[in-house]
């Protein structure tokens, strides 16, 4: 065994594998603001065992906003409004909307796959999905002794 495979192991980084299914547009799940998105999760076993005590699933909003050689920031209407934007830099905000943890307590045996159904609550205030707006789920799932793997999957909000 090799100097980088000892680091994989004390890392625990062959383990099990996180997914998130989407749908034939690339969506994880379609839902509107108030509501609660379903998404499909998949556990893909690693070269060991792995106990998956849960998943932790927080929602994101990102906002684009633009920047000019000053550092005056816009909003996206308000550079859409100028006639010149050659000049304006895009930047992104981000905040965290939501946070749950959903309890899974199972094995994950080597090469074996587990799918998991989870439900996460849209805020109300949450914007919808535009192109200066998106709206994204975080998987991470909680796996005793190895780097706890994290996917991403973004939600129409509309």
């Amino acid at each position: 065994m090799g100097f980088s495979d000892k680091m994989r192991e004390t890392l625990g980084s062959e383990g099990a594998r996180l997914q998130i299914a989407e749908d034939d547009d690339g969506w994880a799940a379609r839902v509107a603001p108030g509501g609660t998105a379903q998404a499909t999760l998949h556990i893909a076993g690693g070269t060991k065992t792995a106990r998956v005590e849960g998943v932790v699933l927080r929602v994101f909003v990102r906002h684009r906003h633009w920047a000019d050689a000053q550092g005056m920031e816009l909003t996206e209407q308000q550079a859409l409004e100028l006639e010149d934007r050659n000049h304006l830099m895009p930047a992104w905000s981000r905040e965290q909307l939501s946070q749950t943890r959903v309890e899974v307590e199972q094995d994950i045996e080597p090469g074996a796959e587990q799918e998991l159904t989870v439900q996460v609550l849209v805020p109300e205030h949450c914007d919808t999905t535009t192109r200066a707006c998106t709206i994204t789920l975080h998987a991470q799932a909680d796996i005793r002794g190895q780097i706890d793997p994290t996917i991403t999957g973004k939600l129409l909000v509309n």
